[in-house]
């Protein structure tokens, strides 16, 4: 018995619910084969890597408790 088949056999015998979220599952993965870029955050597509480093010296939320609590 080959993969394929095995997994044919695997989700004939869930309900149907199941099998939905397997396909959805499925097209998933082949989305990720076709395009893999798309999925792997880069400078340009992450905005977050901007910011990484840009905080070096750790004074973010120094004396940040008045601010939130009050005096």
């Amino acid at each position: 018995m080959t993969t394929k088949q095995a997994i044919f056999e695997a989700i004939e015998q869930l309900p149907e619910q199941h099998q939905e979220e397997v396909l959805r599952y499925v097209q998933q993965l082949a989305l990720t084969q076709k395009s893999p870029s798309s999925y792997s955050p880069t400078g340009s597509s992450d905005p977050l890597a901007n910011f990484i480093g840009a905080v070096s010296h750790g004074s973010l939320a120094a004396n940040l408790d008045s601010e939130l609590y009050g005096d």
